[in-house]
């Protein structure tokens, strides 16, 4: 299980940060805010190899709005670190 909320983590922020680089305040924020999402529109899909990742940006637009809002508040502020 863990794995899989590290995956969200990565997922969430691909391309801008990795989720070694995000604080368990965060991590657990996006738990919040996304694990329903992914879990829902992702069923079945296993972390790795890309494949997580490629569902949800297959389905970004089907996010709800808190979750949408949760990546984009987080990836605001790691481009502003």
């Amino acid at each position: 299980m863990r794995t899989y909320y590290l995956a969200i983590a990565f997922v969430a922020l691909a391309g801008t940060a990795s989720a070694q680089q995000l604080s368990m305040s965060q991590m657990a924020e996006l738990r919040q805010d996304c694990g329903e999402d992914i879990k829902r529109l992702c069923p079945g899909i296993q972390p790795g190899g890309g494949r997580l990742m490629g569902c949800v940006k297959e389905k970004q637009d089907q996010l709800s709005k808190t979750c949408s809002d949760t990546m984009g508040k987080m990836m605001a502020a790691r481009k502003q670190n």
